[in-house]
């Protein structure tokens, strides 16, 4: 596995100018070797093929095509009932696409912003808990299985929490921020971020072949796709929990503030 070169232009990146009148939280700014999933120049030049039409139009930005993640989860949500299970997989799988597509041309043109940190897990998760929301509602699904992944994500609650008390309570400030690419930077810039543990990766990818597996065995009838799709949510809390463990962990060692 190759490292990321400290020169960008040995990546054949292009480097967006940063305007300071989109304030700091759609300010542009260059990814970080953290950011990308692969650290290969091959997956790295995939990512920049993969994205180079979108590169040449300047009115198109990633945060745009995470808002279309977004759009895919409020269309499942208010119209699952009338959509079959091929249907509902189809539009699901279009909102991986996305998430993919975000992440790749934020890193390959230098448009990565605070909110777009932000927004783009949170539509991940979104977009599983909505296809997982439908699949109960369908009665194909135990909403225990509902209720083990929103006590998972908890953290994004507890931990800001926790640093809010501690400021408040006049605690000293032994950390900084976990996230350096996310310093405040004006007052809109409200992020509480912290690096992304592998357990919490991890995750996320087993809940998305889960809810994939699932779909795909009601819409063609394949009852191992559904037992699959039981055993990769198992797994999924598992790596959550490890991954929560991670964050909280993290934050006791080294208590950082609120931006």
């Amino acid at each position: 596995m190759s490292t990321l070169p400290k020169n960008r232009a040995a990546c054949g990146k292009t480097t967006t100018p940063i305007d300071h009148h989109r304030g700091s939280l759609t300010e542009f700014l260059p990814a970080n070797e953290s950011d990308y999933p692969l650290l290969n120049k091959r997956y790295i030049a995939f990512e920049r093929a993969a994205t180079s039409f979108l590169r040449k139009q300047d009115f198109v930005e990633p945060n745009h095509i995470t808002y279309i993640r977004f759009a895919v989860c409020l269309f499942l949500f208010f119209s699952f009932g009338r959509l079959s299970y091929l249907q509902i997989f189809t539009l699901a799988a279009l909102g991986g696409v996305t998430d993919f597509l975000d992440g790749a041309f934020a890193r390959s043109a230098s448009k990565k912003t605070r909110l777009g940190v932000f927004i783009d897990p949170l539509a991940d998760k979104l977009l599983i808990f909505t296809v997982l929301y439908i699949l109960a509602a369908k009665r194909a699904l135990d909403p225990v299985y509902l209720a083990l992944m929103v006590i998972m994500e908890t953290h994004v609650i507890i931990i800001p929490l926790l640093s809010f008390i501690r400021d408040s309570l006049g605690g000293k400030r032994t950390g900084s921020s976990p996230y350096p690419s996310l310093k405040r930077d004006g007052a809109d810039a409200v992020l509480v971020r912290t690096r992304p543990a592998l357990p919490g990766r991890v995750k996320v990818h087993l809940y998305a072949y889960a809810v994939l597996s699932m779909m795909l065995g009601k819409a063609f009838h394949l009852s191992f796709l559904s037992a699959l799709a039981h055993v990769l949510l198992i797994l999924g809390f598992c790596t959550g929990a490890a991954a929560y463990g991670v964050y909280m962990i993290r934050w006791l060692r080294k208590p950082y503030p609120i931006p």
